[in-house]
């Protein structure tokens, strides 16, 4: 169990957020367990002077500051969240969106001031492109899309369509701790048809990194055909122009049968070498 809740605590350092104890629950790396065994082993490992606790946070030596940036963020992100969740509502008008929701920093109310709002959403098999296209054009005209170009304060609170899946192919291609958590961090805004337990089904091997996480839930739903020859060309029109315009950005786009993924910075291998580094430094 110390084990456990130490690589939990390792991980959440990286971004320097300190939990709380029905936190480390709920993020607790590979073991399923219950709050009262996690509160028990908190208060082991606070009695070895392993870790320290401050305010009912925990966090490992010497990162009781961190306690006040969590809380700071914490504010910069419920205005945010607002603005989200009042500016998403517009997408609903694109027919093939069937979920919006937020990742990254903001959903897990930690963003800073320098931050932009990472959107993800799930469409209609093969419309992809299509939403995309027209999301894009929504958030131009409104001029709260981030651009590539954009400076780190020039991009602070503005939207970036960070992930696009199709509802066929919501399964992650990589499978490890970090991806784990960000499939389960990700924050619904609005949703149709039920999607979001499809997209938690389709990835449940995320509970074997994160068992504590949620109940694992099965999702069936009666396929309806909403494509159409007209439209079916749209999307490949779609694709065609967005893939060419993608070749003059200096972003790092990774374009899959099904999904689509924007990170202008792609921190996922350097956070898991920086994890299994401090854990291998403490002998876990």
């Amino acid at each position: 169990m110390e084990k456990a809740i130490l690589k939990t605590l390792i991980y959440a350092n990286i971004f320097g957020f300190p939990l709380k104890g029905y936190e480390v629950l709920k993020w607790l790396i590979g073991r399923e367990t219950s709050l009262i065994k996690v509160e028990q082993g908190l208060n082991r490992l606070v009695k070895k002077k392993k870790i320290q606790t401050f305010k009912d946070f925990y966090f490992l030596k010497r990162k009781k500051k961190l306690i006040d940036k969590r809380l700071r963020r914490q504010k910069i992100s419920k205005n945010l969240l607002l603005k989200a969740k009042i500016l998403t509502q517009v997408l609903k008008i694109i027919p093939w969106v069937k979920l919006v929701g937020i990742s990254g920093g903001l959903a897990v109310d930690n963003c800073s001031r320098k931050d932009d709002i990472d959107l993800f959403l799930i469409t209609d098999k093969n419309r992809i492109w299509l939403s995309r296209f027209f999301a894009t054009v929504i958030f131009d005209f409104l001029r709260v899309r981030r651009k590539v170009n954009m400076k780190p304060m020039q991009a602070s609170g503005k939207f970036c369509f960070n992930t696009i899946l199709d509802e066929e192919h919501l399964e992650q291609s990589f499978k490890d701790s970090y991806t784990a958590h960000e499939v389960l961090q990700m924050r619904p805004l609005w949703q149709k048809e039920g999607i979001y337990t499809k997209y938690l089904s389709d990835n449940d091997w995320a509970f074997e990194y994160l068992p504590n996480w949620t109940s694992r839930i099965k999702y069936s739903k009666i396929k309806k055909d909403k494509g159409t020859k007209v439209v079916d060309l749209l999307e490949i029109i779609a694709r065609w122009l967005q893939i060419k315009l993608m070749k003059k950005s200096t972003g790092l786009e990774r374009v899959e049968e099904g999904g689509l993924y924007f990170h202008p910075l792609d921190k996922r291998a350097g956070i898991l070498k920086e994890y299994y580094k401090k854990i291998s430094s403490v002998n876990l």
